[in-house]
């Protein structure tokens, strides 16, 4: 009989990981009060090999999320999903202030292509060979061609992955969970009307909740919450279109999806938090820095925007392990803006941690005891 799994926090890492555990045959609730996912805060790039941080467990989580991704859609697509609005290999282009970092760019290329090969060609391209792609953007700078860029479309994804688990018997429970303190190092879980459950596994992944959920056991938790807006203009005869994500240099990505929208994304405001109203001047800031890029865009209407809040902690190192003291329980989070990209990879990994006893993530590049501590 297989355990019975606890997972708080219905995001992109907590639905990965009931997908997979419920496609394996375990039995698993899975909670989610359905307040700010960090996905609705996600601009939907997956292009993270030419970073210039260098921390390299977070590039080893986000370069494997990368190519995780084909593996993902090919198992949703197998449990009758639709894949192709979620997740679409359509390029990238990274638009760079200096020639100098072209060549950077094409040399780390040669070298991150041996353990990333989803990467696939890059090479450079003129001012005039961008605009010529992408007929709408007008860059004046040259960039870098990334085959491997793609973009998803993180609601759409959590719903898929949801929506399969369902059928595989996961049960969500739309209500707000806490934990109960148990004999012998146990937790248990306690929703809004009162009852508690007791399970063999559990996995917090409630993002920048986490710190709140942890606190009545007596545990710090290093987590900031950080607000982001994005917005969508929308134009029918921009459907089905195969525009590469442009990543230009700045604060704001441009990302048109097979649905006739265009994302403009997306902030980063610490000081908001866990505020999810939309603040019109941080998206008309947004909105001023992308019509730089794409000024034959002004005159068309914000058609949506979003609202999600992520969590880093202070050194936006990655939150991921056994929670220290607690029996069965582990937490994942603090992926910050790359949540997208590295979160399903992670959820996947936890599933295969509970089935097979071990996964990929070594306690000693992710010290979750330098974020997670008794008190």
């Amino acid at each position: 009989m297989h355990k019975r799994i606890a997972i708080i926090g219905a995001g992109i890492v907590g639905s990965t990981a009931a997908y997979y555990l419920s496609k394996a045959g375990y039995p698993v609730d899975l909670y989610d009060e359905g307040i700010g996912q960090a996905s609705r805060a996600a601009a939907g790039i997956i292009c993270p090999w030419f970073s210039l941080r260098r921390n390299k467990a977070w590039y080893f989580l986000v370069s494997q999320g990368a190519e995780f991704y084909p593996k993902l859609m090919t198992d949703l697509e197998s449990d009758g999903q639709q894949s192709q609005a979620i997740y679409h290999q359509a390029g990238a282009i990274l638009i760079r202030r200096k020639q100098s970092r072209i060549e950077d760019d094409l040399k780390k290329a040669v070298h991150k292509r041996q353990q990333s090969p989803l990467i696939g060609q890059v090479y450079a391209l003129s001012p005039a060979e961008i605009e010529a792609r992408v007929p709408w953007l007008h860059s004046g700078y040259g960039g870098i061609w990334v085959e491997g860029g793609a973009r998803v479309h993180g609601d759409q994804l959590v719903q898929a992955l949801q929506e399969a688990s369902q059928t595989m018997g996961c049960q969500i429970i739309r209500q707000k969970a806490k934990l109960i303190a148990r004999p012998n190092s146990s937790v248990a879980v306690q929703i809004q009307a009162g009852e508690i459950q007791t399970y063999d596994s559990l996995l917090l992944s409630p993002g920048a909740w986490l710190k709140d959920l942890l606190a009545p056991l007596g545990y710090q938790v290093d987590l900031q919450a950080q607000k982001g807006q994005l917005f969508n203009l929308y134009h029918p005869d921009w459907k089905n279109n195969t525009w590469p994500v442009i990543m230009p240099f700045g604060q704001v990505d441009l990302i048109p999806f097979a649905d006739g929208t265009i994302t403009f994304g997306a902030t980063h405001e610490d000081e908001a938090g866990f505020d999810l109203q939309i603040n019109q001047q941080s998206l008309e800031n947004l909105r001023q820095e992308g019509l730089q890029w794409a000024p034959n865009l002004a005159t068309y209407p914000l058609h949506q925007c979003k609202v999600g809040t992520r969590a880093h902690s202070s050194d936006y190192g990655v939150v991921v392990g056994q929670v220290p003291d607690l029996k069965n329980v582990w937490a994942i989070s603090g992926l910050g803006s790359s949540g997208l990209t590295s979160g399903p990879y992670l959820g996947y990994q936890w599933a295969q941690l509970l089935q097979t006893g071990s996964w990929t993530i070594e306690p000693q590049a992710f010290t979750i005891e330098k974020y997670i501590q008794k008190i």
